[in-house]
């Protein structure tokens, strides 16, 4: 006998065995992880997915409620609900849809790995032997704090914005230079360009 067939005997007598109540839960806990599969198989390891706090299937009204980290991605994802949808339906999943909501503020986001601790291959708290998979998704190193510019260089651009009769162009632009040039003077502070 085969694992499968093995299996689906299993089942058979397990369900076969059960109240008309424990069947009913049996499929729903069974459906839940069809859709859960299925959006892991479509957004699982995205630039979207790393921003999913929590994940909560409604069987009564057949949506899937999922939690974002910020109100941004709760919008991103509200515009992409269709496709994500029509993907999940390749997936063999017919949802009727879904809800998007903001986790609370602090709402700590599950990692799907431990972080390594910085120069060695063993996660903060754990064991040489604890196998490491990698860093947490959506951990990033702290961005370097820029280095300001000088008197000379902010008067230089002043003046490189004067011909511009806009204000507002000339202000926005302004802000960007002054952005670029100090992110480059952070870079390579030994040459301050």
């Amino acid at each position: 006998m085969e694992l499968n067939d093995y299996l689906d005997a299993e089942r058979r007598r397990i369900l076969g065995a059960a109240s008309p109540e424990r069947r009913e839960q049996m499929a729903r806990a069974e459906q839940s992880r069809s859709v859960y599969r299925a959006w892991n198989a479509v957004c699982g390891g995205t630039r979207e997915g790393e921003h999913v706090t929590g994940l909560r299937y409604l069987p009564d009204t057949n949506e899937l409620l999922v939690y974002l980290d910020a109100p941004s991605w709760t919008q991103e994802m509200t515009m992409l609900r269709e496709i994500i949808r029509a993907r999940m339906e390749r997936e063999g999943v017919m949802l009727s849809g879904f809800r998007f909501k903001t986790s609370r503020e602090g709402y700590p986001r599950k990692s799907h790995a431990p972080v390594a601790r910085p120069g060695t291959n063993t996660p903060a708290g754990a064991s040489p032997k604890t196998p490491v998979v990698g860093t947490a998704p959506g951990a990033h190193a702290p961005a370097p704090s820029l280095v300001p510019l000088t008197p000379e260089e902010d008067a230089a651009l002043d003046a490189a914005m004067a011909p511009i009769s806009d204000d507002r162009l000339a202000q926005a632009l302004k802000k960007a230079m002054k952005a670029s040039a100090e992110w480059k003077k952070t870079q390579n502070p030994s040459t301050g360009d």
